[in-house]
């Protein structure tokens, strides 16, 4: 085995103590000749995605990650930190279930535009944190 495999084996294994996440990837479509950009609308692409991560609060240690992009009030202290695969697509307009009851009102976050860190070792991606605030109606506006 090479030191990248075990590496993320690791990872893998730590990844596996977590919760349930599904990914919901959409697709955005505005409307026909509207020259606003409020007018869109999102459609379900394929299949649901469903792995284990990790979820961690936000902490607001000084110097850290955190402490920074709090006070630049990009996150809030009520948001999350969800840690996946790193191979996992994260980009395009996305929805996040964390649990195993996602249905349920309450569980369904979006990403932040400044939330993904990947961790690469050897040009393979091990490890990525999302940052994720809980959608209070429970989806994305335009859904």
């Amino acid at each position: 085995m090479s030191i990248v495999t075990d590496f993320q084996a690791g990872v893998n294994e730590a990844l596996d103590l977590g919760k349930p996440v599904r990914f919901q990837y959409y697709s955005t479509g505005y409307g026909a000749g509207s020259y606003y950009d409020d007018d869109v609308t999102l459609t379900k692409s394929g299949d649901d995605l469903w792995m284990s991560g990790v979820v961690l609060p936000i902490t607001n240690k000084q110097g850290s990650n955190d402490a920074i992009l709090l006070e630049q009030g990009q996150i809030l202290m009520n948001d999350s930190k969800l840690y996946i695969d790193g191979s996992i697509s994260t980009s395009g307009t996305l929805k996040i279930g964390l649990g195993s009851y996602v249905n349920m009102s309450g569980c369904e976050y979006s990403l932040l535009v400044e939330g993904v860190t990947n961790w690469e070792v050897n040009n393979t991606d091990i490890l990525k944190k999302l940052y994720v605030r809980k959608l209070t109606t429970g989806s994305l506006a335009g859904e």
